[in-house]
């Protein structure tokens, strides 16, 4: 099923705790790209995150119903569902979907849409596992984090026009979206993982956001960061 997600802003992290899952789990912004491919992804498709961070979902993932029918593609029908039908919500499906060298993989997909903090479409994660299998922790947790809205944020824009983030505050944005852990931040930069915490808190003050997952989303949206993949052929239809 869907799980919309209000408001990230519990002690756990969402972007943290995906990364260090063992789960399968993806994330797409409203522009349909990539902006988190962990380690279970790479396990269960074997494709590198490198070679998929900033391309189209669908691009990526080919997915087809049982029945063959083309179900990742622009007018993706489940996207569609959960970004403009909260109250219809998706139950979990299964797809056939593309993996590493050019072989087919069935999969069982649950989605969480995260709404954007200002207005627009969500951004949506995919939690990947083999059929028939029963929900995993992190499922539970997502589902568990799920609360009533407790008012409205006002919306407004980020304090400066343009790219608002210092250098630093751009490369730990950059090893964020990478799925990097706070404390691995810290040893590729020689700094505290203090510093960090406090790095990203000010990157979040600066875009407005609530959670890295939405800043990672923000900042690939605005081109604040590149896209570090390599090309991927598109679907075949």
């Amino acid at each position: 099923m869907i799980v919309t997600i209000p408001d990230m802003t519990r002690p756990v992290d969402l972007l943290e705790q995906i990364a260090k899952s063992d789960d399968a789990v993806f994330a797409f912004d409203a522009n349909d790209l990539v902006i988190l491919w962990n380690k279970g992804c790479e396990r269960l498709l074997g494709r590198p995150a490198y070679e998929v961070l900033g391309r189209h979902c669908y691009d990526i993932m080919c997915g087809r119903d049982a029945f063959g029918n083309m179900y990742c593609c622009p007018s993706c029908p489940i996207t569609t569902q959960a970004r403009s039908h909260k109250d219809d919500p998706v139950q979990r499906f299964e797809l056939d979907v593309a993996a590493a060298g050019g072989r087919r993989k069935k999969v069982s997909i649950t989605t969480f849409a995260i709404p954007a903090v200002r207005s627009g479409p969500a951004t949506l994660v995919h939690v990947l596992r083999e059929p028939g299998g029963a929900a995993s922790t992190l499922e539970d947790d997502l589902a568990e984090a799920v609360k009533p809205p407790t008012g409205e944020r006002p919306s407004h824009a980020p304090s400066t026009q343009g790219n608002p983030l210092t250098k630093r505050e751009l490369e730990i944005l950059r090893l964020m979206a990478r799925g990097i852990p706070t404390g691995a931040i810290a040893e590729q930069m020689f700094i505290a993982p203090v510093t960090v915490r406090n790095h990203i808190a000010r990157i979040l003050q600066k875009l407005d956001v609530h959670s890295k997952l939405a800043a990672v989303a923000y900042a690939y949206k605005n081109r604040l960061i590149p896209s570090e993949s390599a090309p991927l052929p598109t679907r075949r239809d």
